[in-house]
């Protein structure tokens, strides 16, 4: 009788683990807990650490060329998240956002540094990656 147990409870085990290791769509936990790691090290000015949570090539909108490389994102950075665009504060009360049916990808609006209010032309785009959360695009929907 301990055996068949054993053995039953090593069955459920097994099936626990092969389930969980499956590539399913994410909850919103997962994608919450992306997004603070993400935007604390924007936040920090961390670039080796939002390089590492990224996915090159990242596309950059219309008209621009990806970027493909290391140095040419260290050379885009401030563009993408201090130029047009006051990251840092707008990340501070950024939603999350998730477009129906597509569970493996979530966005982040903000608007202008300037004017703060209104339109929220910048979307930061992230996918999920065989490696996990990913910041792959950034884009002004204005140009």
């Amino acid at each position: 009788m301990k055996k068949v147990v054993f053995g039953l409870l090593l069955n459920i085990m097994a099936a626990s683990f092969v389930a969980g290791s499956t590539h399913q769509p994410s909850n919103g936990s997962d994608i919450n807990a992306f997004w603070v790691k993400f935007r604390s090290a924007v936040t920090k000015g961390d670039k080796p650490a939002v390089l590492a949570m990224s996915q090159l090539p990242i596309q950059m909108g219309y008209g621009q060329s990806p970027l493909r490389t290391r140095a040419q994102f260290m050379k885009k950075y401030n563009y993408i998240f201090a130029g047009e665009v006051n990251a840092v504060k707008c990340f501070e009360t950024a939603k999350t956002r998730v477009d129906k049916g597509k569970t493996k990808e979530f966005y982040v609006t903000c608007p202008f540094a300037q004017n703060g209010g209104g339109d929220e032309p910048f979307v930061y785009t992230f996918k999920l990656t065989r490696s996990g959360w990913r910041f792959v695009s950034f884009e002004n929907i204005n140009e």
